[in-house]
């Protein structure tokens, strides 16, 4: 029966190259695919060698990194300190303000060594 549109008349070569072209594919693969290594051994008493093929394979594995980050903003950090710890920080901030004294007098005194 002759092709009726003129699509059809452009399928067939086009199908018919498609499969030649899996056909080619198909023994370029299978030709590299086995290649290897092979070692020829000759057997004791002239017989014909012996044609081993060996084929060396590795796995690499690469090791999944994992990154996680945590962010802390100041509005969501409260704390409330426990009754001892509320205790120290009273002594801390008693410790500051003794120390401010402190470098204000030593500074006063500076000034007046240096004024004599």
């Amino acid at each position: 029966m002759p092709p009726t549109q003129p699509t059809e008349r452009l399928a067939t070569p086009a199908i018919l190259i498609g499969i030649l072209a899996l056909i080619v594919g198909g023994v370029v693969g299978y030709a590299i695919g086995n290649k290897g290594e092979t070692s020829t051994e000759a057997q004791r008493g002239g017989g014909p060698a012996i044609t081993d093929t060996i084929t060396h394979t590795t796995t690499v594995v690469k090791p999944k990194v994992v990154v996680r980050t945590n962010t802390v903003t100041a509005n969501t950090v409260t704390q409330t300190p426990a009754p001892a710890n509320s205790q120290n920080e009273e002594r801390r901030i008693e410790a500051e303000t003794n120390l401010r004294r402190a470098e204000r007098e030593n500074e006063e005194l500076k000034r007046q060594l240096e004024g004599r």
